[in-house]
């Protein structure tokens, strides 16, 4: 991993498109994992969605092992604050879902 450094950083052009792709690539797994958010789905269910349209890009999901979290996507429902587990409890109507 290159150091973290507190300069500037001018990207080039395809420097530039890799993070346009990036973003592109994100919005759309969000938008996809917003409409699975529904009363009788599990997050469990969400994440290994989510997992398949990441992988199926080419791309790698970023929190999966990052310290050892588990999953591809976090998932938080009602009073948990960040950074939930997806499990299999079946969403509610009514349940406030943060992916």
């Amino acid at each position: 991993m290159p150091p973290w450094s507190s300069q500037n950083q001018v990207h080039d052009s395809e420097g530039i498109r890799r993070m346009r792709a990036s973003g592109k690539l994100a919005a759309q797994v969000l938008e996809h994992a917003a409409s699975l958010a529904l009363p009788g789905v599990t997050t469990e269910e969400i994440d290994r969605a989510v997992h398949a349209m990441i992988i199926g890009a080419g791309a790698y999901p970023s929190p999966l092992n990052y310290g050892r979290f588990p999953k591809s996507v976090c998932t938080s429902v009602n009073e948990c604050v960040c950074h939930g587990i997806p499990d299999d409890r079946p969403l509610a109507k009514g349940d406030i879902v943060n992916i």
